[in-house]
């Protein structure tokens, strides 16, 4: 930032002591007395009141108008050379595997990846590349998934193969649930799907892409933590992590919502969190939640009578997990709203606040609320 004030500091010098700016107003102004007062050959003999007009306007244009000139082209220097981060989403199956595919292929240095299912061939192809072309790469990755013990047997056989650094589990954690790519330590993709076929195909799911040094630097030291062993520390107010802080920060939200929540939920089966969207509906805040598997009736009437709206989704398969707050926020992550993936799990979602991606998580939902 030195050379930037230096910059600014010497275009506001040049423009405030400019001898060309002085001298014209100067210049014009002694002609205009000498008009007014032909007879008068020194500038003495001008009366007072004009002389200090002149001077006035002269202090003005030297010292003020250099000070918005110099003001003025700090804020376009600003404007143009400071970064601008945006989040960005990926909507599945919409997209493809292109948006990921392409994270992967123009990392430079690094690749850091938390998944919890590996079917997919395309994408186990790309890493293995990234691998052979001498970049480091890390994976920690559920090595036992739920009731599909054998599903990363491919994956994990390709890792050790290719001499690929992964890890299969983390104590005390009962699952590696958590769904998140690193890319050169500058960029994170946190996913609602797993790398498998399904999710190309015909799952509801989401990524968010962000850019943001804040909550990047945030999502590393958590991958950093569970990769040695320690605990860790969550170092953005916009992480929601599990078993850390996610059963707080998600009944936190659910408590303030105030006109509206959407819920995209692979599964919903925690009593705190059916109570406190039954609550929210009943504040008269539209409840609305979009599912695949059926709730148990109890829960299901429980709900309904509160005034909460269900959809089953007779199209796609959800398996994100989004929450919608207010029109204002969302949470997109791996987050179920279980007691298992609240309480035990090692999961990651994020909030993000983004305009764009609030209207474009509205849209599909709208449109799959349909489905």
């Amino acid at each position: 930032m030195g050379y930037l004030r230096g910059l600014c500091l010497s275009g506001y010098r040049f423009l405030r002591d400019g001898l060309l700016p002085s001298a014209l107003l100067t210049i014009h102004g002694r002609d205009a007395l000498r008009n007014l007062y032909p007879d008068r050959q020194s500038p003495r003999k001008y009366p007072t009141i004009f002389l200090a007009f002149f001077y006035f306007l002269n202090f003005l244009y030297s010292y003020l108008f250099s000070f918005l000139f110099s003001f003025l082209f700090s804020f376009l220097f600003f404007l143009f050379a400071t970064p601008v981060y945006a989040d960005q989403l990926i909507i599945e199956p919409d997209m493809g595997r292109k948006p990921v595919l392409d994270a992967i292929s123009n990392s430079k240095y690094s690749l850091d990846l938390v998944i919890y299912g590996f079917t997919d061939n395309t994408l186990l192809d790309a890493i293995v590349q990234k691998k052979m072309e001498g970049k480091t790469v890390k994976i920690i990755m559920e090595s036992s998934p739920y009731k599909s013990s054998q599903e990363n047997t491919r994956a994990i056989a390709a890792f050790n193969k290719n001499n690929i650094a992964w890890q299969g589990e983390i104590k005390p954690f009962n699952l590696i649930h958590q769904k998140t790519l690193l890319i050169d330590d500058k960029k994170a993709i946190v996913m609602t799907f797993n790398f498998t076929r399904a999710t190309f195909r015909n799952e509801r799911n989401f990524a968010l892409v962000l850019d943001d040094a804040e909550r990047v630097k945030a999502i590393a030291g958590i991958f950093s933590a569970d990769w040695n062993h320690v605990a860790s520390h969550i170092d953005s107010a916009d992480l929601i992590v599990s078993p850390d802080n996610s059963r707080a920060k998600l009944l936190e939200l659910m408590h303030h919502a105030k006109s509206s929540l959407r819920v995209y939920a692979q599964t919903l089966n925690d009593y705190k969190i059916i109570g406190a969207l039954a609550n929210a509906a009943r504040r008269d805040v539209m409840v609305e939640i979009i599912l695949s598997q059926p709730l148990r009736k109890k829960q299901e009437k429980y709900l309904q009578k509160a005034g909460v709206r269900l959809h089953y989704s007779q199209e796609l398969i959800i398996h994100a997990k989004v929450l919608i707050v207010d029109d204002k926020e969302a949470v997109l992550g791996s987050i179920n709203l279980t007691h298992t993936s609240l309480d035990k799990n090692r999961e990651l979602s994020v909030i993000t606040r983004d305009m764009d991606v609030i209207a474009q998580l509205n849209e599909v939902f709208k449109k799959d609320w349909q489905g």
